[in-house]
């Protein structure tokens, strides 16, 4: 039974979408950023691009100039494009436009004996735990038997099969405010002390945190108060957010991560409705990068921070990634940009239980970038989830990750598991803290954050911190 078990869970897992890593880079495209003292005539450029071979340009402005993506001719390879343009004296970098994806979880190693692991009927699992529920692997499908269904539909596909619906007017606020009924569900909100912080602050709507992920459902019901509102929509009619896969101002998500991550960072609270996220009132910029597939490229990502800065995002929560790319110098760079602006780059530290500390880290969470929080997970019982990545040097603090309730598409709700709902718990806190102390800088902000947590034997030596996300205490620091 055991074998079955292992071997089914295996062959499930690895076709879900976006868990197979088909390529780390899109073919065909290179990004290259040029110096800003080197002059690039008509001629100079023209010469270039035929030593090159390209094929087609995408020119960026605002502050992406100086970089430019290219399309490569058919019979032109990704490393012999970069090795050409790295000859010429114009360029500064250049790269291939490598592959970012939501970071699916792997089969549950029940040899583990960090963790506690639920009781499945039929199984013998030592030391199981009959409280912890383990999700179904695929929505819909009782698998593994005594599993807890997400209630999710189908992952994949560029669009819903009815189409992206059309944005619907903001909500009136609920005044007086009426509880939420399954807040309960959202078990991560206690553990950090959420609830105790929203008797002191709830928040603000001035407070402005980009959700860079697969888009929002952005008529939930539990969300659509809590969303940015553009003052000065461009003619991509940009309201709530943008969408980079489709190049319009629609970012409905066609996955479920993106309206899961913005429920956990600011669900609407006290509207009566489902759940709250930790900041009770925020404005939540949807920004939409990763495809339908869990999917994107890093130059629509680049696009989306720094679009999120550009409009005045302070804090961006970003539950993706890829492995082994350190040489991605355009996506640190973005998160440099974030940086000089005052904004704080909240990243999932990834779900391959690995060391980030070690050559096959999780990009960006194992960047050094001084604005970066990366953050592991843990579950009920204050463990290090068996599928959190960790880093004694790279990953800075946990927060509840496993078996995490949250909004999804159609106005519903489900259970995720991931590093990617531990980042939003974070985001969501640093937008509590941030909004109530706006004077503060993301150095500030950052340090309080990580100094407020609570210690846990389980995370010792593991991450920086050694301990998980508590809002209420980070909230009441430097008063």
């Amino acid at each position: 039974m055991s074998f079955s078990w292992k071997v089914m869970s295996y062959l499930l897992v690895v076709s879900l979408p976006g868990a197979v890593l088909a390529s780390d880079y899109k073919p065909g495209e290179v990004i290259v950023k040029y110096k800003d003292d080197v002059s690039r005539t008509r001629t100079i450029m023209t010469k270039l691009y035929d030593d090159v071979g390209v094929k087609k340009i995408r020119r960026y402005s605002g502050i992406m100039r100086g970089f430019e993506q290219y399309e490569l001719d058919e019979n032109v390879k990704v490393q012999d494009a970069v090795a050409e343009l790295l000859k010429n004296d114009a360029v500064e970098y250049a790269q291939p436009n490598y592959i970012l994806r939501t970071f699916p979880v792997n089969p549950v190693p029940y040899n583990n004996p960090r963790i506690a692991m639920p009781c499945i009927p039929g199984m013998d699992v030592p030391g199981c735990d009959p409280n912890e529920k383990i999700p179904c692997l695929v929505p819909g499908i009782p698998f593994p038997p005594g599993c807890e269904d997400s209630g999710g539909g189908n992952p994949g596909g560029d669009d819903p099969p009815s189409g992206r619906p059309a944005l619907n007017p903001a909500p009136p606020e609920v005044n007086p405010s009426v509880e939420d009924p399954d807040i309960s569900k959202a078990w991560g909100l206690e553990k950090i002390e959420a609830t105790k912080a929203w008797r002191e602050h709830m928040g603000s709507k001035d407070f402005i945190v980009a959700d860079i992920d697969t888009g929002i459902d952005y008529n939930h019901e539990d969300l659509s108060f809590n969303l940015w509102r553009n003052p000065n929509p461009s003619d991509k009619n940009d309201v709530v957010g943008f969408n980079f896969v489709h190049n319009d101002g629609l970012p409905y998500d066609d996955n479920e991560h993106g309206t899961h991550t913005a429920g956990t960072i600011g669900a609407t609270g006290g509207d009566g409705k489902g759940i709250s996220g930790v900041s009770q009132r925020v404005s939540l910029m949807t920004l939409k990068f990763l495809a339908g597939d869990g999917s994107g490229t890093t130059a629509d990502a680049i696009r989306a921070i720094d679009y999120a800065v550009a409009h005045g995002a302070k804090v961006l929560s970003n539950s993706w990634g890829g492995k082994g790319d350190d040489d991605n110098k355009a996506l640190y760079d973005a998160i440099e940009r974030a940086r000089d602006k005052n904004v704080l780059f909240i990243a999932a530290a990834g779900n391959d239980g690995a060391d980030n500390d070690g050559k096959d880290a999780s990009y960006p969470a194992a960047f050094d970038n001084d604005n970066l929080i990366s953050v592991a997970a843990t579950d009920r019982s204050d463990q290090l989830a068996f599928f959190s990545n960790y880093g004694k040097k790279t990953t800075h603090l946990a927060a509840p990750g496993a078996n995490v309730y949250s909004t999804i598409p159609g106005g519903k709700y489900a259970s995720f598991s991931g590093t990617s709902m531990a980042c939003p718990h974070v985001a969501g806190a640093a937008a509590m803290v941030w909004s109530k102390h706006p004077d503060w800088d993301y150095k500030h902000v950052k340090k309080v954050l990580m100094e407020s947590v609570d210690q846990l034997p389980s995370l010792s030596g593991k991450i920086v911190t050694g301990g998980r996300l508590n809002v209420l205490k980070a909230l009441r620091s430097m008063e």
